[in-house]
């Protein structure tokens, strides 16, 4: 067995638990990327070759393969590495069959990817389970960096209610409620299961903190009397919820916020950004979550926005004092931004 045949097994054994590797392998072998990306081509030149794919899942492909170390990139210009000519080279040895095996046993889901890129069909929804594992992991993966400027602002702020839309496993409201023992708050969570695990969670805090398994978009507009009967909060969180929002259902959801915060309440929506128009796809130093190929294959994901299309979001749904912060390694970006002094509006 030879030295490049070693490395991209020793590559698939150490990079087996994020799967990434896996779909990424296995895509760039169904579609024949990796004989293409043998010559150095941009995004550009391969939208001109297969005009008929999805720009925004081959960009993420792209992405997560140059981060993978199975492209090099230069100039924009994407080129395979020799880990990436070994898998060519060996693909017909058994290596695309065992790659097609791994995908469909562990996570066959990702088996389409090929089929999302060339719009063979449409967006999938991926399947419970691994969406409640999403959540989770990056939550997980997130809180080191986040929690520490969440406690600094609480501080600042002096935060005493807290509504978190979408809030995965509660993990910061938790570690709020933990901190500031004056603090209550409110979860939504629209998937079953996790937030059953949030509930549980949470049960030390005697209903101080609590969590409801609820659509954001039927409690906000349907069922607004249910939420406004637990009061007003100093802050509301969006955090990643906003990925899953059309531009038109954000302006609706940040307006109708508005009515739950306290006079100079705050948003806080936490976000990767797009730096420069060709990225529009998660960048992330935290492959294992898999986010990335959550967002890229998810119904409606148009791309990242970028941190002026946020700002003039909240500006023009009732917002101001927009505070900015980069999270560490640039992973993601916070935004925070005021409710509007409705009176100072009148007065004008």
């Amino acid at each position: 067995m030879d030295v490049s045949m070693l490395s991209l097994l020793a590559k698939t054994t150490s990079m087996m638990e994020y799967l990434g590797f896996l779909w990424v392998v296995q895509t760039g072998l169904e579609l024949n990327l990796w004989t293409e990306m043998e010559t150095a081509r941009s995004l550009k030149e391969l939208m001109i070759i297969h005009p008929e794919w999805d720009e925004i899942l081959l960009d993420h492909w792209l992405e997560q393969a140059h981060y993978m170390e199975l492209l090099t990139k230069k100039n924009d210009l994407f080129q395979a590495t020799k880990l990436a000519k070994a898998v060519n080279k060996y693909r017909s040895l058994g290596l695309e069959a065992l790659y097609k095996e791994l995908i469909e046993h562990w996570a066959i889901g990702f088996a389409e990817l090929p089929h999302l890129i060339t719009k063979q069909r449409a967006k999938l929804t991926l399947e419970k389970d691994m969406e409640e594992e999403l959540i989770a992991k990056a939550s997980i993966a997130s809180e080191p960096f986040v929690w520490p400027y969440l406690r600094s602002k609480c501080q600042k702020e002096q935060w005493k209610s807290v509504l978190d839309l979408g809030c995965g496993e509660g993990r910061y409201l938790k570690i709020l409620g933990s901190e500031f023992s004056d603090l209550c708050g409110v979860g939504i969570e629209m998937n079953p299961a996790v937030a059953e695990r949030a509930q549980e969670k949470v049960k030390e805090f005697n209903g101080r903190i609590r969590i409801l398994c609820q659509d954001i978009f039927s409690l906000v507009y349907q069922q607004k009397d249910s939420l406004l009967e637990l009061g007003n909060f100093d802050l509301c969180l969006l955090n990643n919820s906003i990925y899953y929002f059309t531009q038109e259902q954000r302006i609706q959801l940040l307006g109708s916020i508005r009515e739950f915060l306290n006079p100079g309440g705050q948003v806080g929506i936490l976000t990767a950004v797009r730096k420069g128009s060709p990225v529009r796809v998660f960048r992330t130093h935290l492959p294992q979550n898999l986010m990335s190929f959550f967002l890229a294959c998810h119904q409606g994901f148009e791309g990242l926005p970028t941190t002026e299309d946020i700002r003039s979001l909240l500006l023009q749904t009732g917002y101001d004092d927009v505070d900015l912060a980069v999270m560490p390694l640039g992973t993601s970006h916070y935004f925070f931004a005021r409710k509007k002094d409705e009176c100072q509006e009148t007065s004008r």
